[in-house]
């Protein structure tokens, strides 16, 4: 059964929304919140959003446990005193972040603050960048919490709808694949801005979702075939019109990292080997097998070289935005 089709688009109010496709899940923990949503599309900013939607308590409960224990997070940091080359993904993902950001950065020794920070590792490159730097995080994984706050960094484990009002203003906001799972994220970008130094930069970073998403096959070996636990899909136009709707001075927005490749239906719905095999395998026995020669493509390089480039058919949007100097 098709779900009613909702008439606010998330991020530019009233609007004429079309059917695109179902939800599509992964674990029994996403068909629980999504599996009776579908995609809509706004006809008038081009945002794709679910409908209908969980609430804000059973999104808060999922991120705490669910998120990270059935691998939807992407992350293998299982040898966190490897820090920050445990996971070499994360890595290359922190550091190109940090390159992109560092020139920006006005002041020397910024307040940062990373909403959704995970591990920490565009923290830790960011820090590396600005010594002297304050650096808070909101984070609801458990395990994460733990990490963040064993490096010292300031860790807010509440929603951020809830905790942002009572902080200080910071010099940069990073919003790196979250904005994506917020309920209202035009509501949350308003609160961002407001939250930011006269002069002060949001970066976000987002999943990019090309209108032939909804009814082609594109995949990537790091982009996942699932939409869960995501509440709105962002193409370049979307959020660059989302950040200036918040009132921000958009500098940047543009896609970025690995590229896009185009299947067929059937290989698409073919799983990808390596999510199939986290699925079957025990991971004590996973782990073992990923550090083997025969698995070295399931790696990432020291350098991941495709992180660090932009523009073109790539799997993600980042986009930069100043609250301009009072």
């Amino acid at each position: 059964m098709t779900a009613p089709a909702p008439c606010i688009c998330l991020t530019c109010g009233p609007a004429a929304l079309l059917p695109q496709r179902r939800y599509r899940c992964k674990s029994a923990q996403g068909k629980a919140l999504f599996g009776g949503s579908q995609l809509y599309r706004c006809q008038g900013c081009g945002l794709i959003q679910a409908f209908p939607l969980p609430s804000l308590p059973a999104l808060a409960e999922y991120y705490a446990e669910d998120y990270r224990n059935h691998c939807l997070s992407a992350t293998d940091a299982e040898e966190l005193q490897k820090f920050p080359l445990d996971n070499l993904f994360y890595y290359n993902r922190g550091q190109s972040v940090a390159e992109l950001l560092a020139p920006r950065v006005t002041s020397p020794q910024p307040r940062i603050l990373d909403i959704g920070a995970g591990y920490g590792h565009i923290l830790h490159a960011l820090g590396e960048r600005f010594p002297g730097c304050t650096l808070s995080a909101i984070e609801f994984s458990n395990v994460c919490v733990e990490h963040l706050r064993s490096r010292g960094i300031a860790v807010f484990a509440q929603p951020a709808e809830e905790i942002l009002p009572a902080l200080p203003p910071f010099d940069v906001i990073v919003l790196s694949h979250a904005l994506e799972h917020f309920l209202d994220p035009g509501a949350m970008l308003r609160l961002i801005a407001s939250r930011l130094s006269p002069g002060g930069i949001l970066y976000v970073e987002v999943p990019h979702i090309p209108e032939e998403a909804m009814h082609r096959y594109i995949d990537s070996v790091w982009a996942p075939r699932v939409d869960e636990p995501h509440i709105t899909f962002f193409d370049p136009r979307s959020l660059s019109g989302a950040l200036a709707a918040s009132g921000l001075a958009v500098e940047l927005c543009t896609t970025a990292g690995p590229e896009y490749s185009r299947v067929s239906a059937l290989r698409f719905h073919i799983p990808q080997w390596r999510w199939l095999m986290e699925r079957i395998i025990p991971k004590p026995i996973f782990r073992f097998l990923r550090r083997q020669r025969a698995a070295q493509s399931m790696k990432v390089n020291a350098r991941e070289d495709a992180f660090y480039q932009q523009g073109g058919f790539r799997i993600w949007i980042r986009a930069i935005a100043r609250r301009t100097a009072a």
